[in-house]
């Protein structure tokens, strides 16, 4: 029996004690590549450990984040078939009251988009957070899309699938998720160029009390020569595939 199938029975204690004391044991095995992480049930020991992430003791959460990030930097593309119940609970903590609980999480789905699967099928999968009822949620999934922008591209994300979403943040009740709308859409312009201009002004409802603010900042991004190669050398947005 490997130490993995010994860790696995161990991650369904409802004690936190013991649920911090496991998970310090996990993240020291984890952080040894030497160690290996063959088991008989993979999936098993990651279901065990969903649960940890929705935890209302944010070092359980923080601890079960770790251990996640480890797996999918081993595991890479064979943590797939894991996305559809780890995402969603990833997505969650974007909304977390704790800082360090929300940066995890941004890790944890950066490293997912490095290793498992293309910033565009994140992207897919991450669409409810936009509308998502915390309204912090609704503001990291649009920092997480502009740190994807810098980290992988224009290229990499279909932003047209995205700007909708973007756009109704505009009016959104809270301010600095509207804030923040407004910023990602001036970062995505920086890549994509006078297209998303266009397009904002003749496919989207732009709030009439955003759109001349919006505008004015995309003249001083372009003129101050913040634009990126992508959005001087292509007439349309790239399309992440």
């Amino acid at each position: 029996m490997s130490q993995m199938d010994l860790f696995t029975p161990l991650l369904q204690t409802t004690d936190t004690r013991k649920k911090l004391a496991i998970g310090t044991d996990i993240i020291n095995y984890l952080g040894l590549p030497s160690n290996s992480i063959e088991c008989d049930d993979i999936g098993m020991f990651i279901d065990g450990l969903v649960p940890w992430l929705q935890s209302s003791n944010f070092k359980v959460t923080l601890n079960g984040l770790e251990v996640m990030t480890f797996l999918v930097d081993r595991m890479k593309e064979d943590f797939r078939p894991y996305l559809s119940s780890v995402v969603p609970s990833v997505a969650d903590r974007l909304g977390d009251s704790k800082d360090a609980v929300r940066e995890k999480a941004q890790t944890l789905l950066s490293s997912m988009m490095d290793n498992v699967v293309t910033p565009n099928n994140m992207f897919e999968r991450l669409i409810p957070a936009f509308s998502h009822k915390n309204g912090k949620v609704r503001e990291e999934v649009m920092t997480c899309l502009q740190n994807t922008l810098t980290n992988h591209g224009a290229s990499a994300v279909t932003v047209s699938r995205l700007i909708p979403h973007v756009v109704k943040l505009l009016s959104d009740p809270t301010a600095p998720v509207r804030d923040c709308a407004f910023n990602t859409l001036v970062e995505c312009y920086k890549h994509y160029g006078e297209r998303l201009r266009m397009d904002l002004t003749k496919k989207h409802n732009i709030p009439s009390g955003k759109l001349p603010a919006l505008m004015t900042r995309f003249d001083e991004v372009r003129d101050t020569g913040l634009m990126m190669p992508s959005a001087t050398t292509t007439a349309t947005p790239n399309e992440g595939k």
